[in-house]
């Protein structure tokens, strides 16, 4: 799957940007350059023009008797990017917003054969973004973080914690902005705690850019922070092994849930999902969110977690 998704973003690259070198094309793909060099034998072998111009401002290129055909989306998919358009937005702390709404803009416009059919569908969407939540200051919190950032400057937050069901003040070393799941998260050294830890900006109530100066350690990565993460939350890694049945294995199977993911096929048609997960709290909500059809193998405790949950819902639902 992800050479197939390289493919076509290869294709997409070299449409609107021509003479790009391996080097650059690897850098993009994150992959190396005899990767790269394979790719192009797999396009020539699929009739796709790709050539190569020698010479200081060389490189591929598709010719221009090739185009792609326009997508045919369906009601639905249209529904879906006008809908992605209006939640990630600038209010919403997206900084991209507009480009993305240019980009929506031509695919909806090119898939559909007349003005009166996208007035049809918008018509049709019941959805109001003002009700996803709150989202006051949230591109002044986040420019200050991202200001921080860049300049290596400690900032004091006035933070809401769930755990604690009330706010303390900490100063961080901010070192990274992700987001996840329509949330930004911010990830950084907290003074507090004397680790790194991960803060929801949403919950940031104040936020001031300090004159105190940090230096974030070389041999800290995101990605390498974050690798093992089922989503944003960390804890302990763990080797977490779930049974699926049968009416859910092809769900799980069609899906590239997490890198570090292995799936054992059983005679029945059931399949073993096994993961290591540094932290167990959202892997645990995902797979009770299959209901029966999931069944947790490992580890122990977090078995039986699930089991108390269940007992505390039969109470509720016994009465």
């Amino acid at each position: 799957m992800a050479k197939l998704s390289h493919l076509l973003e290869l294709i997409n690259i070299l449409e609107y940007k021509k003479f790009s070198t391996a080097s650059e094309l690897a850098n993009m793909l994150d992959v190396d350059k005899k990767t790269i060099y394979r790719y192009m034998e797999s396009l020539n072998m699929a009739n796709i023009p790709v050539r190569a111009k020698k010479g200081r401002y060389g490189g591929f290129y598709i010719g221009d008797e090739y185009y792609m055909k326009q997508p045919a989306l369906t009601d639905g998919e249209v529904q879906a990017l006008l809908l992605s358009s209006q939640v990630l937005s600038k209010e919403n702390g997206f900084i991209y917003s507009d480009e993305l709404k240019k980009a929506v803009s031509r695919i909806v416009n090119s898939s559909l054969n007349t003005q009166k059919e996208l007035k049809n569908i918008k018509e049709t969407l019941d959805f109001q973004v003002s009700n996803i939540g709150t989202f006051e200051d949230l591109e002044g919190r986040i420019s200050k973080v991202n200001y921080a950032i860049q300049n290596n400057l400690s900032i004091k937050i006035s933070y809401f914690s769930m755990s604690k069901n009330g706010q303390t003040t900490r100063t961080i070393d901010p070192y990274s902005l992700i987001f996840r799941k329509g949330f930004w998260y911010l990830v950084g050294f907290c003074h507090l705690r004397e680790e790194i830890r991960i803060f929801k900006i949403l919950r940031i109530k104040t936020i001031r850019v300090t004159e105190g100066t940090f230096k974030r350690p070389k041999s800290f990565s995101i990605k390498e922070y974050m690798k093992n993460s089922w989503n944003i939350f960390r804890g302990e890694d763990t080797e977490v092994k779930i049974l699926f049945k049968r009416e859910a294995a092809s769900f799980i199977k069609e899906t590239q849930w997490h890198e570090n993911q292995q799936i054992e096929e059983l005679p029945n048609g059931d399949i073993i999902f096994t993961v290591y997960v540094n932290g167990t709290a959202e892997i645990k909500s995902w797979a009770m969110g299959f209901s029966d059809k999931a069944k947790v193998l490992e580890p122990k405790s977090l078995k039986e977690e699930i089991k108390k949950e269940i007992k505390a819902l039969n109470l509720i639902y016994s009465e």
